[in-house]
This record gives C-alpha cells, sequence and structure tokens, in this order.
C-alpha cells in the first residue's frame, strides 16, 4: 500500500516540480532542484534503486554520476575556478592520493564523483543566488523537499514506521532505506526555510515548526542535536522581530528560561535515546581502548559508535608509517569492516590518513573564517552556528558520506558564497559575460 502512496506523491511532486521550473526560475536553480528532487525520488525506492543495475552500479549511482556530468557542461567553468573552492580541491588532492597510493581506483572514483555533485550543485545554487538573491531561490528550491516530507507525514499518520534500535525506538522516515541519509533531508529543509526571510512565503514559521517536530520523529539524535541552534536562532530572531527595544532585555530573558525548560524537558522524555552521550563524554578514554578489551556492556554504548571507532582508530595506529600518513584509500573500510566508522574524522583518518584528514580539518577552519568574516552579522551568526551543529553531527555520524548529506552541505556553501560576493569583487567579476548572458 504504501509503495502506492509513493507512486502518486511522486508523481504530485514532478508536476509541482514543472510548474517551479518552468516559471520564473533560471537554468542554474532549474537544475539543482531538478538534481535534488531526482535524489530523493530514487531513494524512496531503494528497493528498486540501490541494487546494482550496470555494471556495478545501481540507479542511485547512476542517477549521481548523470547529474555531476551534467553539471559539469552546465556550470561555467569559471565558477569552478574561484579561489573560495582551493581548500576543496586540497581536500580532493589528498583524497586521490590516498586512492592512488593505496590502488583504491573504484573507490577513489565513487567518493570523488560524490564531491563532484557537492561541486556542481554548490554552482548551481551560487549562481541562482547571485542572480536572483537568497529568498528567490530558496522559496523555489522548497519545492524539491515536498516529496520527502509528505511521505513522512503520510507514515505518521498511516503508523509505518522502521525500527531504529535495540531498545524498540522507531523512527519515522517515510519509507525511506535509512534515518540516518532522511534525517538530512530534514535538516536541509529545516535550514532552507530557516534562510528564507519574513514576509517571503505564508506559513513560513508553521513550516519550520513541523520540520523541527518531523525531525524529532525521525529519532536520529545527532541530527536532533545538530539542528538545536538553527532552531534556537530561528525562534529568537522571530520574536526579537516583534518587540520594541526597550522590551527586549526582559522578553528574551523570559524567553531563553522557556526554551531552557523546554529543552529539559525534551531531555527527560528522550533520556534513554541520549543517556549514551554522557556516558561517553565520561569516558572519552573509551575510544582509544582497544577494541578486545571492551566488555559487553561498553560496546553497545552510543549503539556502538565508541566501539566501531575504537576499531578504525586501532587500525589505523597498527598500520605502517605510509597507510598513517595517506591512509587505506577511499571506502577502503568496506573490506576491513562491517560498518561504517559512524564519526567523519574517524573515517577520514582511517580511510585518507593524517594527510586527508588534516585537509580536512583546514578545510573546515576556512569556512569558519568565511563565516566569522560576513559583513551581515546575524546571518554570519546563524551559518556559524548552523555548521558547528553540523560538524558536531559529523562526529557522531557521517553525513558528507551520502549524497543527502552533501546537499545539504552544497545549499550551505553556495549561500556562505553567495553572501561575500555581495561584499566584494570576486574572480567572477573579471569575466562579467558569464553572469550577463545568463538565461
Amino acid at each position: 500500500m504504501f509503495e502506492a502512496i509513493k507512486l502518486l506523491v511522486a508523481v504530485v511532486s514532478l508536476v509541482m516540480v514543472y510548474r517551479t521550473i518552468t516559471g520564473n526560475c533560471n537554468k542554474y536553480l532549474a537544475f539543482a532542484i531538478c538534481a535534488i528532487w531526482l535524489r530523493y525520488f530514487l531513494s524512496a525506492f531503494h528497493t528498486v534503486t540501490y541494487p546494482s543495475l550496470v555494471a556495478g552500479f545501481s540507479l542511485n549511482a547512476l542517477g549521481s554520476i548523470g547529474v555531476a556530468g551534467l553539471g559539469l557542461l552546465l556550470i561555467p567553468t569559471v565558477v569552478f575556478t574561484l579561489k573560495k573552492l582551493f581548500p576543496f580541491y586540497i581536500f580532493f588532492t589528498a583524497i586521490a592520493a590516498s586512492g592512488f597510493v593505496n590502488m583504491q581506483i573504484p573507490g577513489t572514483i565513487n567518493v570523488l564523483v560524490k564531491w563532484c555533485y557537492f561541486l556542481v550543485l554548490a554552482g548551481a545554487l551560487f549562481l541562482s543566488i547571485r542572480r536572483q538573491g537568497q529568498n528567490e531561490t530558496f522559496k523555489k528550491l522548497l519545492v524539491a523537499f515536498t516529496m520527502p516530507l509528505t511521505l513522512q507525514v503520510f507514515s505518521v499518520l498511516l503508523g509505518h514506521a522502521k525500527s531504529a534500535e535495540a531498545d524498540g525506538s522507531t523512527s519515522y522516515i517515510g519509507g525511506y532505506n535509512h534515518e540516518a541519509a532522511f534525517s538530512m533531508i530534514i535538516v536541509s529543509f529545516i535550514f532552507v526555510v530557516g534562510l528564507i526571510e519574513r514576509g517571503t512565503i505564508r506559513f513560513r514559521t508553521s513550516l519550520f515548526t513541523l520540520a523541527v517536530f518531523l525531525l524529532i520523529l525521525v529519532n536520529y539524535r545527532t541530527s536532533i542535536l545538530t539542528i538545536l541552534p538553527i532552531a534556537a536562532v530561528f525562534y529568537f530572531t522571530l520574536i526579537e522581530q516583534r518587540l520594541k527595544p526597550s522590551q527586549k532585555a526582559p522578553v528574551l530573558t523570559i524567553v531563553a528560561m522557556l526554551f531552557a525548560m523546554v529543552f529539559m524537558a525534551l531531555s527527560f522524555t528522550m533520556q534513554e535515546r541520549f543517556a549514551d552521550v554522557g556516558l561517553m563524554l565520561r569516558n572519552l578514554d573509551l575510544i582509544t581502548k582497544a577494541p578486545i578489551y571492551f566488555s559487553e556492556a561498553e560496546k553497545d554504548i552510543m549503539s556502538a559508535r565508541v566501539f566501531i571507532w575504537s576499531q578504525y582508530i586501532n587500525a589505523f595506529a597498527n598500520a605502517d608509517g605510509l597507510n598513517q600518513i595517506f591512509g587505506f584509500g577511499p571506502d577502503s573500510w568496506k573490506s576491513r569492516f562491517t560498518l561504517y566508522a559512524h564519526n567523519t574524522f574517524v573515517s577520514y583518518l582511517y580511510e585518507y590518513g593524517v594527510l586527508g584528514l588534516c585537509t580536512f580539518i583546514l578545510l573546515c577552519v576556512f569556512m569558519i573564517l568565511q563565516l566569522l568574516s560576513l559583513k551581515d552579522k546575524k546571518l554570519s551568526k546563524i551559518l556559524t552556528l548552523s555548521f558547528l551543529g553540523f560538524l558536531t553531527m559529523n562526529l557522531a555520524t557521517m553525513p558528507l558520506w551520502n549524497i543527502e548529506g552533501l546537499i545539504f552541505f552544497s545549499i550551505f556553501c553556495s549561500l556562505v558564497f553567495g553572501a561575500k560576493a555581495k561584499n566584494r569583487q570576486l574572480s567572477l567579476k573579471q569575466k562579467p559575460s558569464v553572469l550577463a548572458n545568463e538565461n
């Protein structure tokens, strides 16, 4: 029954996408909307699109390759030469070097195609923001999220849930395959709605609140922790805009107290889901403990995440010098471990070595510096907190491993670079014909 609902929702959302991109929509935004919708559409039918189909590639993989290839043809080359992308290219070079040293060619191609997907999507959204502005771009981009959000609502109404943890808790993810990837769809939607200015769309606050509630129902704690700073800034800003200067201090103090009470209430109602977080923080030494010495109780901490991390770190620590520098290669974990690392930094240390991890950390530092240098201090505050929340998420899962996480990161980066472009002339100004002749 639910598969039939998926088909119906897919058709309706496709019609909505068509009406949006054939309206007042530049070609770059149309490409981004179609690319995101296609990913969410294919992922919804994972029983068909995940298994290998042609030459070891699934329909999902072929879709990503197609989007990346089309994007390279559509996006002007000058966009890929922006100085802001240089730290990304250093990181990509470290990935390629790791793959070459370890001769992990298929894994290297797979990972670099994913990052190419990120580049073309970020470039398309950047050009759209430059052309039509942030509000118009994000307003139209919302249509790409229609299908997954509608399916999640239906899954709640029909009780179509997925068992998520050994403790019996469930996740409402609209019939998608995994709560980690699906949570990034909701996080992306929350981020887009939160960054649309007040008055641009109707029911903005209601949409944002609904999305936060839906994220809680996904029941993926790392995503919930990620969205907390975004939600706090959104509601604080919403209240602040309605107050006179003389009212701000006392009212916002009361609101802060209410937020604290709500947070405590949520913590209490979900204490079983978050209890392991506190336990892990009190036993950080477990991360470097050899897996063989873990007790059965210790193996269960954070849904076995701490135990998984220790396996990867132990394998890295016992590797030779070359592997410690370059890692074991992209996707090399698949031949040694049953589960992925559930931590971006730990995974990159194992796969790309010290060189790869350091370049990724430098990339993160670069992004933070870009955020702090934004002249729009309100936007700077929101984006900085959002990025810190995203990095926190990477400590307990790997959003950058799947396309859904890269979609969020591409939306985020396009906004950062688009905002920077308002403050000063970038290298695009050297070739004004690129933007002047856009259709």
